[in-house]
């Protein structure tokens, strides 16, 4: 707690929505885990699940798994969040257009509630 306001958790996240076949939180807490985007190779989105936030969370995104080549052209951002959500997807750069990742790709996420 911040004050009277939730800043950090140590409570796991879950994967509410999107990502692959079978995502997964692999290890840690909400203010740092790992997302594995499960198998399919067609998913560019998914929903995180997190402990309730007074206004929502701030999450930064980096897919630690991905090839040299494709890292410099593909990111993962936060699109949006609620008080117990944060929504990720992964784009490129040079148009935001969305694109799948990777089967098995492994997502390193903080996150911080405000």
């Amino acid at each position: 707690l911040l004050g009277a306001n939730l800043a950090l958790s140590s409570a796991t996240p879950t994967i509410s929505s999107g990502f692959g076949t079978t995502p997964s939180v692999t290890a840690g807490t909400a203010a740092a885990f790992r997302v594995d985007v499960g198998t399919g190779g067609a998913a560019s989105a998914g929903v995180i699940g997190l402990p309730t936030a007074t206004t929502g969370w701030n999450c930064s995104v980096e897919d630690i798994t991905a090839t040299t080549a494709n890292a410099a052209n593909v990111r993962t951002l936060q699109l949006s969040s609620t008080t117990t959500t944060a929504t990720v997807e992964n784009q490129t750069v040079s148009t935001g257009a969305a694109v799948a990742w990777t089967a098995s790709d492994i997502l390193a996420v903080s996150c911080t509630a405000f």
